[in-house]
């Protein structure tokens, strides 16, 4: 096991939890997380009000659902619970009424959004975590698209398959308009979506 990391709840482990307040933890390094940061829910929040413009609100989640993903060589933890997914139709109706885990055997959410928490350098575990080994992970499960929203950089990376393989992405900020190959007709500027973390 990679250094840094030490035993946590499995996919499997996380599934049988009877509270489900402990089913809102997602362990980080191995260990469960310190409470969300209340501005990231928030702003979260905002984005799924602002989705809802573009998308059937029935299909939004945030905070809600574990997300299994593939075990890689340095990271160890099989599932995340994001802070927002749109859910495509056909996995809505897979999950049915069992909305709380998506397992590797059932259909990728349309979108995936990480918020990252506040971080000092690029090396501390909250910019890793989104940056790198969620990056790697919703990659490597097929997750269609990933944005990456970092108010500490004011900045919105959107991440889209490239050919079914690999992520290409590219990086707004200020006054620019996100572009989504997902959801074209979504009018949001970087500042107005960390903006909705204040409202």
């Amino acid at each position: 096991m990679p250094s840094g990391y030490s035993r946590s709840l499995t996919f499997t482990e996380y599934l049988a939890q009877d509270a489900l307040a402990q089913r809102r933890q997602e362990p980080r390094k191995g260990a469960p997380a310190a409470p969300r940061n209340v501005s990231n829910i928030a702003l979260a929040l905002g984005l799924a009000e602002r989705l809802k413009r573009v998308v059937d609100g029935r299909l939004i989640r945030s905070h809600a659902i574990a997300l299994q993903v593939p075990v890689l060589p340095e990271i160890p933890q099989d599932y995340c619970i994001p802070d927002l997914m749109v859910l495509t139709p056909k996995l809505a109706a897979q999950l049915g009424e069992k909305q709380d885990a998506i397992g590797l055997d059932i259909s990728n959410p349309a979108l995936v959004v990480e918020v990252v928490d506040p971080y000092g350098t690029p090396a501390d575990d909250g910019y890793r975590c989104d940056y790198i080994d969620k990056r790697q992970q919703y990659e490597q499960r097929g997750i269609p698209e990933y944005w990456i929203v970092d108010p500490t950089a004011a900045e919105v990376t959107v991440l889209a398959l490239h050919m079914q393989d690999s992520y290409q992405g590219r990086a707004f900020r200020g006054q620019q308009q996100i572009r989504s190959a997902g959801f074209p007709t979504l009018q949001l500027t970087v500042d107005e979506l960390l903006g909705l973390g204040a409202q």
